[in-house]
């Protein structure tokens, strides 16, 4: 990244990050200075004391000998005290009696502001007078200013780098994830047209099946006309008559191929109302084939007033696709006896609160408790080896998923029902709202 872009960055973050930023850059601006100027005050403060206290325990025994007369000693009282003014820092001295009047003074009378400290004198345990010590304080103010300009300077540094890195690392991590969900997305849309393939190759006899049908039909149609054609029976109406069912037949076939080709093809449809009724109806003519071979009769009892749903049409159709045909593989080979009942895939639909649940319930023996929280993980099959790539259901609950819907499924008294729960679309055909604006989904069988 060459500059720094939030765009992408939910804005409350940044103004967390922002103000957490300008709160320690504050805190930095404020500390360094109030620190230095905190530790140079009680510093200088506790030397005075125990200045002004060693000058106070002299001038005690001073007046303790002198207890009439001492406050008329100036000279005697300053040197006692010349011991006292050698520190670096220039100091102000004064002695005073108990009334507060100066008795003597020491020094150059300090600048302010100052610190000023006083310790008392004491005869026989009496308070005398006291010594008073005042020392300025403006070379540490000038000290402070200078910090707080140094404080100032790192914590605009500070702020730009507590408030950049973090979110120019965030608004990295975040375009990394996008690519690595775009991959994702990518890698899903493989596997889920790898899977379709593998579908469209395993109803590759049924189509051929269905294409057989209108070919021969053809066939029979020309040969027919050609031999009326050499006795020099054909006439006008027979041949329109024959012509009429060679049409038909090859609107037929290309009826299979174009839906063979659609669902073939790489998903890239945008969302868009969906007619179930048509979903289930192209799956159900796909597995045609499987259908009649495994004698499984698909019953559809979708209400004519059902709304549509919004997704893709072709996605839908494979997801419907899988789950009739695992229904068909459940139910195994057909039974011997040519009489027996034929073997019922029950799918019926309901419309509530803005979403649409269709169900697709089968009476093949059901699925074990143990084996059902995980039909849906990828490379999962309870089918013999080369029957089955584990893939189905998986890339089927991802499917709906990205249509905003779910899937789940329930088994049992061996009966299995994929209830597959999808946003309504509007029955006007106008845009739908996005998923987001609905009500949750009705809860679902546990899957």
């Amino acid at each position: 990244m060459t500059g720094l872009d939030t765009g992408r960055i939910d804005p409350r973050i940044v103004r967390v990050i922002t103000a957490l930023a300008l709160t320690v850059s504050i805190l930095i601006m404020v500390a360094l200075p109030a620190a230095y100027f905190i530790a140079a005050r009680v510093s200088i403060t506790a030397t005075l004391q125990a200045r002004a206290g060693s000058a106070a325990n002299v001038m005690t025994e001073f007046v303790t000998r002198n207890p009439d007369h001492w406050v008329y000693e100036n000279a005697r009282i300053t040197g006692r005290l010349v011991p006292f003014t050698e520190a670096v820092a220039p100091k102000h001295w004064r002695i005073l009696d108990r009334t507060g009047a100066q008795v003597a003074t020491l020094g150059t009378p300090a600048t302010k502001p100052a610190i000023t400290v006083s310790q008392p004198i004491y005869d026989s345990g009496v308070v005398a007078g006291a010594v008073e010590v005042s020392r300025s304080i403006s070379d540490v103010l000038a000290w402070t200013v200078f910090l707080a300009v140094i404080g100032t300077a790192l914590a605009g540094g500070s702020f730009l780098l507590l408030r950049t890195l973090p979110l120019r690392l965030l608004a990295e991590s975040m375009e990394r994830l996008e690519r690595l969900q775009a991959l994702e997305r990518e890698r899903v849309a493989q596997l889920a047209q790898a899977s379709k393939l593998a579908q469209l190759g395993e109803l590759a006899t049924g189509m051929a099946h269905e294409l057989n049908q209108p070919l021969t039909a053809i066939t029979l149609a020309a040969q027919n006309a050609m031999k009326q054609l050499e006795r020099g029976a054909l006439d006008a109406p027979s041949l329109a008559a024959r012509l009429d069912r060679i049409l038909q037949m090859a609107r037929r076939a290309s009826t299979v191929i174009d839906h063979m080709r659609i669902f073939g093809r790489m998903d890239g449809e945008a969302s868009a109302p969906i007619t179930l009724a048509a979903a289930v109806r192209g799956a159900r003519d796909l597995l045609a084939f499987k259908l009649e071979r495994h004698r499984v009769r698909v019953v559809d009892t979708l209400p004519p007033d059902l709304p549509p749903v919004v997704g893709q049409a072709v996605p839908l159709e494979q997801v419907l696709v899988n789950l009739i045909a695992n229904a068909c593989d459940a139910y195994g080979e057909p039974p011997a006896d040519a009489d027996a009942p034929p073997r019922l895939i029950a799918i019926a639909a309901a419309a509530t609160e803005g979403w649409v649940c269709l169900t697709v319930r089968d009476e093949a023996g059901g699925i074990p408790p143990d084996i059902l929280p995980r039909i849906f993980a990828p490379f999962f099959t309870t089918k013999p080896v080369g029957q089955g790539t584990g893939l189905g259901l998986s890339i089927s609950y991802g499917i709906i998923n990205d249509m905003g819907g779910t899937l789940a499924a329930e088994s049992a008294n061996g009966s299995t029902t994929f209830v597959i729960t999808l946003p309504a679309g509007p029955r006007d055909n106008r845009p739908a709202g996005p998923v987001s604006d609905l009500p949750a989904p009705p809860a679902g069988p546990a899957g």
